[in-house]
């Protein structure tokens, strides 16, 4: 259950909504069972909503990530919201009750999704510079991949996530370095 709910948590630092909605289409469709506290919510209209609005959530962050001009900020803004996300989705991997006893394993899943978000942060490559040949739309459409892969996969396999965002991860410190070798040395080729 740990490794599941920190394959989760870190999918939540990619994509913040993504996870939760497949989180609850997994209890609708009956492949996981509902948190604790929601085991007594009769009738499924309550989880048909909830999924609506996740998914809602899930295509507007989706879509604003791809807009060059607003990425940077948008993905400092929701690194609070990931972290929240990862530690939902950790809490709920756990199987445990949202009170004052599941405070360690939210804030265990709010660190994970909240480091795995601050390092996306600072590792993507930035949007003002696409000669290396790769677009800040292909990063932003890799994300989304890891995101739904990541999450359907992440709560059936333990850690398989968590190596799909370190591989991501360490794509983006690949491309940052290569564009600083690129304009390193010459200034006059990086205007």
């Amino acid at each position: 259950m740990i490794g599941i709910g920190v394959g989760l948590a870190s999918v939540a630092g990619v994509r913040a909504f993504l996870p939760l909605a497949l989180a609850v289409l997994f209890v609708l469709l009956g492949l996981s069972e509902p948190p604790s506290p929601y085991v007594g919510v009769s009738g499924d209209e309550w989880w048909w909503s909830a999924l609506a609005v996740l998914a809602g959530l899930s295509i507007v962050e989706i879509i604003l990530d791809k807009i060059r001009v607003l990425e940077r900020a948008f993905n400092y803004a929701m690194v609070p919201v990931r972290a929240f996300s990862g530690g939902l989705l950790f809490t709920a991997a756990l199987g445990l009750d949202l009170d004052l006893g599941s405070l360690p394993s939210l804030a265990a899943g709010a660190v994970i999704a909240g480091i795995i978000a601050v390092l996306k942060v600072l590792l993507r490559p930035l949007a003002r510079v696409e000669a290396s040949g790769v677009s800040t739309r292909f990063l932003s459409f890799a994300e989304d991949v890891v995101a739904l892969i990541g999450g359907a996969v992440g709560a059936l396999i333990p850690f398989v996530p968590l190596f799909l965002v370190g591989f991501l991860l360490f794509f983006y410190s690949r491309v940052r370095k290569r564009r600083g070798r690129k304009y390193g040395g010459l200034r006059i080729l990086g205007d």
